[in-house]
């Protein structure tokens, strides 16, 4: 789905639902964090940065100056419901906050020591083991040693999607990092599902979380 204008549609998401915003607490977390584009050499001046989400499962096109590729394993999990990891992107900005604190870094992969500890250590905390050998193999395929970064709690807001606000018209929003389409200027929309999240950074910042991801990283308050 196609909307012209992000702000317009962050807005009345909003007006909505602006008495459903309620407290809640994302949980202290592991992330595993990919190399800048600019880092991974003639790869990243082949291949253009799309991920996958939960959110936008065709892809979503990326700046690659700007964003970094970020995944969890959450509870053993490596592939969450739908069958698809639990990708997503981090500013620079933000994967620069956490070089420049030491302790919350440090690295995963095959080609030192301490992190094959941490990819041994991981890799014991998924049960299937199917999801193992994958979870393994993309580091063998990366053959890089990735960030391990460890977030900790972080106070938000939020607003679940009820069938009430559903049915008045909250159905879609525009994430807040969408970029309007080169050629025709409009945005890529995020459909909405009874039981999905909303989180609210501000007035211009809304970006949706799926029921479940929601539910294995935040708690409400």
């Amino acid at each position: 789905m196609k909307v012209s204008s992000k702000s317009q549609t962050t807005q009345n998401a909003l007006r909505i639902a602006a008495s459903h915003i309620v407290p809640c607490i994302k949980l202290r977390l592991d992330n595993i964090v990919f190399p800048k584009w600019s880092d991974i050499g003639l790869w990243g001046q082949i291949l253009a940065m799309k991920v996958k989400t939960k959110e936008q499962p065709l892809g979503c096109d990326y700046d690659e100056a700007s964003f970094q590729i970020v995944m969890r394993v959450l509870n053993g999990k490596v592939l969450m419901t739908g069958g698809r990891p639990d990708s997503y992107t981090w500013t620079t900005n933000k994967v620069k906050k956490y070089l420049d604190d030491p302790r919350s870094i440090r690295y995963i992969g095959i080609n030192s020591a301490a992190a094959l500890i941490n990819l041994a250590k991981v890799i014991n905390t998924i049960p299937d083991e199917d999801e193992q050998k994958m979870f393994a193999d993309m580091f063998c395929s990366i053959n890089k040693d990735l960030l391990l970064v460890t977030s900790e709690e972080e106070n938000r807001r939020c607003i679940q999607v009820t069938q009430e606000l559903y049915d008045a018209g909250l159905t879609y929003i525009v994430d807040s990092w969408m970029e309007p389409d080169k050629v025709t200027g409009e945005y890529t929309a995020t459909l909405l599902n009874v039981g999905d999240f909303i989180i609210v950074e501000g007035p211009e910042k809304i970006y949706c979380i799926r029921e479940d991801e929601f539910n294995e990283t935040h708690k409400l308050v």
